[in-house]
């Protein structure tokens, strides 16, 4: 995964933590959601709270880095309204693994979901299961999944090595689809229960692998 692809997990992984705290989250936000004192800059996200509005960049680790973020501490240092926050990205060759999480908050996880279905919670739980499938991933496959990864990679390398079946791996493709809109801005996304629970039944499949596996 290159270093554009990791900023956009690390912006994707944001989103669902935003929301949880009443933010409304846009990724790469058109110029007439911003204010006029970003003229010439535009974040790579921002999140919208009522009290409260945040900026959002990743920035590169390099030599060009201090100076970027002197730049941009520099644009908002007058600003009461607006927060920003910086997140860092290490270039290719820098970056350390994502740890195997354990296997009892893997099983929390998944225990958590059915929760989270039961009590009409949707979005919430699409979120938490994409994270527990990447973590499932991960621990079966860790030489494959050290960075983080988009949906469609975990789908596509489970399916080639049949990890997952030809009709999980549809299920899921569906599944990540509402996902990707639903972290892009899309609040009302339409998601069926009775496909996250059918989610939920394949991510006790992988669990029962890791265990085969270990």
């Amino acid at each position: 995964m290159n270093t554009v692809d990791e900023a956009r997990q690390v912006l994707e992984q944001l989103v669902p933590q935003l929301q949880a705290e009443g933010y409304t989250v846009y990724l790469e936000p058109s110029r007439h959601l911003l204010p006029p004192f970003m003229e010439g800059y535009t974040p790579d996200a921002i999140a919208l709270r009522q009290d409260k509005n945040l900026a959002i960049e990743v920035i590169v680790e390099g030599p060009s880095s201090k100076a970027n973020e002197d730049r941009l501490k520099h644009r908002f240092e007058r600003r009461k309204d607006w927060e920003l926050r910086l997140y860092y990205v290490r270039p290719a060759g820098r970056r350390e693994g994502l740890p195997a999480m354990a296997e009892k908050t893997i099983d929390s996880s998944i225990e958590s979901l059915e929760g989270l279905i039961s009590s009409g919670q949707i979005s919430a739980a699409i979120l938490i299961a994409w994270a527990t499938f990447e973590a499932l991933g991960r621990s079966l496959s860790p030489e494959k999944f050290a960075q983080p990864q988009t949906p469609a990679r975990l789908i596509e390398v489970l399916a080639a090595d049949g990890t997952v079946t030809p009709s999980e791996a549809d299920l899921l493709r569906k599944l990540a689809n509402s996902r990707n809109r639903l972290i892009h801005g899309t609040l009302n996304e339409k998601i069926d229960p009775a496909d996250l629970t059918k989610f939920v039944a394949i991510l006790r499949t992988l669990r029962q692998n890791t265990q085969i596996t270990a």
